[in-house]
């Protein structure tokens, strides 16, 4: 059988830049920041045979996120608070190096790990894949994941992927700019689903009990839920519908299709956010 690795190209773009940088002092007052691309390059370079040699994987694909992101559309917030940092000064030929080396996959309004996630559980009998990254997100997916960071390899089955995602609506991501239940954190929302069960109806008897509605509840679903196969058109690269509790009736999920027509289907907004401060973008 063979095996792909699902690489998530954001954090090697991200990871290889900040390692090539360097602060140098030419004198009291002067200061200059510095990349090396061939470091950064050779870095990234390391770390795609280091993950084939780990998993034994015969290939893999590379995915980067879109500057677009339908979960703006929904939540101005998400991921606001990114705009302000500096971006390392190789990130973007990084990219560039990475498209133009191996090809990457990148689709329209969708993250890169919305790409993995779509790749991961489009699954054929003769090929395994595995996503490779460091963004525990992945544990909310039906898939093999590797966190090369904590060097563990993670078989998440669709039971855990489901109760991670209830999780993580309930508890929220404040660095993601979604924030869940007030006071209810990783550790109170795995006890709540322990006791009472990995249900969405216990996630929405937490909210009520903070004073917060459906909608609410739903937009952090949104917020946490990485896009699968079957929710996505891979020949028109668009949204054909969000994820819904599958307590829900139809007439339940009609409820709430006013929102959900605004990130599915065609979609051509400008959704980007302002890049992070990068000294060379003005020479």
């Amino acid at each position: 059988m063979k095996t792909t690795l699902l690489i998530d190209g954001d954090v090697i773009a991200y990871q290889s830049s900040f390692v090539a940088q360097a602060n140098v002092q030419w004198k009291d007052e002067l200061w200059t920041v510095h990349t090396d691309l061939a470091l950064a390059k050779n870095w990234a370079i390391e770390r795609f045979d280091m993950f084939k040699e780990k998993t034994g994987a015969d290939a893999f694909i590379i995915a980067l996120s879109d500057k677009n992101n339908y979960r703006r559309k929904l939540n101005p917030q998400y991921k606001a608070n990114r705009r302000s940092k500096f971006a390392p000064i190789g990130l973007s030929p990084m990219r560039e190096w990475m498209a133009e080396e191996y090809g990457i996959v990148q689709y329209p309004n969708l993250e890169a790990d919305d790409v993995l996630a779509i790749m991961a559980t489009d699954l054929t009998p003769d090929e395994k894949r595995i996503i490779v990254s460091i963004d525990k997100d992945f544990k909310s997916v039906p898939c093999t994941f590797y966190d090369f960071n904590r060097d563990e390899i993670h078989d998440v089955s669709v039971e855990d992927a489901s109760r991670y995602h209830l999780m993580q609506t309930m508890a929220g991501d404040p660095v993601d700019g979604y924030k869940g239940i007030p006071g209810v954190g990783g550790v109170k929302a795995n006890r709540l689903l322990d006791n009472e069960g990995a249900t969405w109806a216990t996630v929405m008897k937490a909210y009520k009990a903070a004073g917060l509605t459906e909608e609410e509840a739903l937009m952090n679903a949104w917020m946490a839920y990485l896009i699968q196969y079957k929710e996505y058109d891979p020949v028109k690269q668009q949204l054909k519908y969000l994820w819904m509790p599958s307590e829900y009736s139809n007439e339940d999920k009609q409820r709430f299709s006013h929102i959900i027509q605004q990130v599915t289907g065609e979609l051509n907004e400008d959704l980007s956010r302002p890049n992070p401060f990068d000294p060379l973008e003005a020479v």
